[in-house]
């Protein structure tokens, strides 16, 4: 199995309520092992237009038992089945899972980009780094290295808990 990190947001209705939602989807996958999730943390949307409601973020470790497209086509139908709708892009969302390391891999297809271009954005940081400071970023460093360059002022532990099913 792969060992694999996913970014998860949602900014609309009950956020922690789908963030909890798409965990437990995460984990009923038959090619899926949840081996870990962040702590929850609240952020300012970042890079969009319109003002939006906050987020809740986590990062979820998993291991995964087929390719990174198969894993992006998993978490697109989680994301359809919590109605996100991919109208447009950074517009509000009920969630969004985003691969952020796909083991040691590097992609960069049209559809695919790993390790994800937001990887190091604060909150997907210090979700990487509640799980494993020494995870190593090929050609970037340790998520433990790459957080202590940057600020974390608006991430904001939220202070409820996700738990694996």
């Amino acid at each position: 199995m792969k060992r694999a990190f996913l970014s998860l947001g949602s900014n609309l209705g009950d956020r922690l309520g789908y963030l909890r939602a798409a965990v437990g989807a995460v984990g009923r996958g038959a090619l899926v092992e949840v081996r870990g999730i962040s702590k929850v943390y609240e952020t300012e949307p970042v890079e969009v237009e319109a003002a939006q409601p906050d987020y809740l973020n986590c990062v979820v470790e998993i291991g995964y038992g087929a390719s990174a497209l198969e894993l992006l086509r998993f978490c697109q139908g989680i994301e359809a089945a919590l109605g996100r709708d991919r109208k447009g892009e950074k517009l509000p969302r009920t969630v969004d899972i985003d691969i952020l390391v796909f083991g040691e891999e590097v992609l960069e297809g049209p559809s695919l980009v790993v390790p994800h271009p937001g990887l190091g954005r604060p909150f997907n940081l210090r979700g990487l780094v509640d799980l494993d400071p020494d995870l190593y970023i090929p050609g970037r460093g340790t998520v433990g290295e790459l957080l202590e360059g940057i600020s974390l002022e608006g991430v904001v532990e939220y202070g409820e808990e996700i738990r694996a099913c």
